[in-house]
């Protein structure tokens, strides 16, 4: 859909201004709904991903590059702007289909989960992807060995209010997301065996005394509780090798504004600050023009 001296020169330029701050994520689309509308043949998406993330480094690196491809073409040229992070920014590849960790890990890529997975099938994924990046032929100058799933986040003082509001949201989000699986209907292929968002795990965990939402009946592993019930929750997908969490705060607009950002404050309040390390705490933060800023955290 996008052009790779596009992608080059635009991440690139908010490397930038971003004062060195970007990564780049990759992905290679998912369903018809979405490229239907670029008249892009789904079985033809992997092989078009695997050599676009492999040019663009170079873009980066080389003075001067050129290309002759299966998905596009270019004479020698200096693309430019070149990004302010040396080698380059640290490369993603977005993670739906069970299998694509195993590309990201062989490429030196991050793992960027966006499908919901229990403990147990997150930390095979996780192991897998760690032993098999030690052994990576690397598309850039860089390898991002990191792992970093999707979550849902709802913040409560009170573990039961937190639970009447997020686990709505959650199910809105899936029941919204298993109508993509209807696309199908307009372009069958064999490219995407399983649409990794629909249908995931809401259940509250019977088993496994230990894990903490055994007792107030929430779905395991997911970001909905009081903040003592997320310490836990996170210390968990630490524990198994998870190094970052993305939050989803607000689906089909379910829940007011007001209250998203009341949760995400008790979040940065009383979450946050347990994961950070001690370097962090004593560090000041602050945006480009000096004032300050909330930051964000992942997990060390």
């Amino acid at each position: 859909m996008n052009h790779p001296v596009r992608v080059a020169e635009r991440a690139a330029a908010l490397d930038i201004i971003s004062n060195g701050r970007l990564e780049l994520g990759t992905a290679r689309s998912s369903t018809w709904t979405e490229l239907g509308g670029f008249a892009v043949n789904p079985d033809d998406t992997k092989k078009t991903w695997e050599e676009f993330v492999r040019v663009l480094p170079r873009m980066w690196m080389e003075e001067e590059f050129e290309w002759q491809g299966s998905a596009f073409s270019m004479p020698a040229r200096n693309v430019l702007p070149k990004p302010l992070q040396d080698p380059h920014p640290p490369m993603w590849v977005t993670v739906t289909s069970p299998g694509t960790e195993l590309d990201a890990a062989d490429r030196g890529l991050g793992c960027l989960g966006v499908s919901s997975a229990g403990y147990e099938e997150q930390e095979r994924r996780t192991k897998e992807y760690h032993r098999r990046i030690r052994n990576c032929d690397p598309v850039g100058g860089l390898i991002n060995d990191q792992v970093h799933t999707m979550n849902f986040l709802y913040c409560d003082e009170d573990y039961r209010k937190a639970r009447d509001v997020g686990v709505p949201m959650v199910s809105a989000f899936n029941i919204a997301n298993s109508h993509l699986l209807w696309t199908r209907e307009a372009y069958p292929t064999r490219a995407y065996q399983t649409l990794g968002n629909a249908g995931a795990a809401m259940k509250p965990k019977k088993a496994a005394a230990d894990d903490p939402s055994v007792a107030k009946g929430l779905p395991e592993g997911v970001g909905v509780g009081d903040p003592e019930h997320l310490v836990e929750t996170i210390k968990r997908w630490e524990a198994i090798g998870v190094t970052g969490i993305n939050f989803l705060v607000n689906a089909m607009e379910m829940i007011p504004q007001q209250q998203v950002l009341d949760s995400m404050r008790l979040f940065a309040r009383e979450v946050m600050p347990v994961f950070r390390s001690a370097e962090e705490l004593a560090a000041p933060v602050s945006t480009p023009s000096g004032t300050p800023a909330a930051a964000s955290v992942g997990l060390h």
